[in-house]
């Protein structure tokens, strides 16, 4: 099988390409903007690489011909100025439409899709971006379904909650809180009662390989997984985990910032789905995620 990844040197990308390798699936190529930060990542795996700012990269992906397409690559932001709209647009719109064209050319089987929970604002129903970021996500999917009618390929669309897990250079919440641990003075922060469902990174990297074992069983032309643990932790719960964990109390100024209009206040996900279809469920709990994190970032620091 051969499996073509996109964002491969991103968060997720970093644990995913090496769980695939360990697990056999190991045709594998990576779609990346830089071809030298993708080898130093990666040494030792034996993995073909196509650079999109080397140019010609379209024909290579058809000459690569994947039987699995998984999108990943994103670029992220909450502003809305000027270069933030035109990364937005260009990352998550342009970008994948150029992706999509290229895959249509080829004998790809499946396509499967990165979403985020962000793209409901008011849970897993109706779709209510609660920022640019995840307009353009959403803003997507009758793209990807166009290209579909055109290609013979199924379209996978997986929803991923709140990741954690590792050293993460784009920081998410968990990682605003841990750095409050060795702030001087308390960290402003909302009142803290959303309730959010985090799952570790090991836990998705295994999600997506178990999910490529699974694509023969998957017979219809769509289908859409919410990936997360199916349990809601509100940030004070995660701030005490934290705190607990590192043997130090997280410095949060609970309610020195209100909340924003676009907050989500309560995103778990249905997990019914990756139970019945795949058999799988997240294997991690939330403590001893931040233990995995705990450690992975005395490493970091370390080297």
């Amino acid at each position: 099988m051969k499996i073509l990844i996109t964002g491969a040197t991103g968060f997720v990308g970093r644990t995913l390409i090496p769980y695939l390798f360990s697990h056999s699936l190991t045709d594998i190529c990576l779609l990346v903007r830089d071809r030298q930060k993708a080898e130093s990542m990666f040494p030792g795996l034996c993995l073909e690489i196509i650079a999109t700012t080397e140019g010609g990269w379209c024909k290579q992906v058809i000459g690569y011909s994947p039987d699995v397409v998984i999108h990943v690559a994103t670029f992220f932001t909450a502003r809305r100025d000027d270069m933030s709209i035109e990364k937005l647009i260009g990352s998550n719109i342009l970008f994948t439409t150029h992706l999509l064209e290229a895959v249509s050319h080829t004998s790809c089987s499946h396509f499967i899709n990165i979403g985020t929970f962000t793209e409901f604002l008011n849970g897993a129903g109706e779709y209510l971006p609660n920022n640019l970021y995840s307009a353009t996500k959403t803003a997507i999917r009758p793209i990807i379904r166009y290209y579909q009618t055109q290609s013979c390929w199924n379209w996978i669309n997986v929803v991923v909650y709140s990741p954690y897990g590792r050293y993460n250079s784009s920081k998410k919440v968990i990682d605003y809180l841990v750095d409050a641990v060795k702030a001087e003075k308390p960290v402003d922060f909302s009142p803290g009662n959303q309730v959010l469902d985090f799952i570790h990174v090991d836990d998705i990297a295994d999600f997506f390989y178990t999910l490529i074992l699974s694509l023969d069983n998957l017979k219809d032309s769509y289908y859409q997984f919410h990936l997360g643990t199916g349990e809601g932790h509100s940030l004070r719960e995660v701030a005490d985990m934290i705190g607990s964990v590192w043997n130090r109390p997280v410095k949060a100024n609970w309610g020195g910032r209100p909340y924003s209009p676009s907050d989500t206040m309560y995103a778990v996900a249905p997990i019914n789905r990756n139970i019945i279809l795949l058999g799988w469920k997240a294997s991690i709990s939330l403590k001893e995620g931040i233990r995995i994190l705990h450690e992975d970032m005395k490493t970091y620091e370390n080297e």
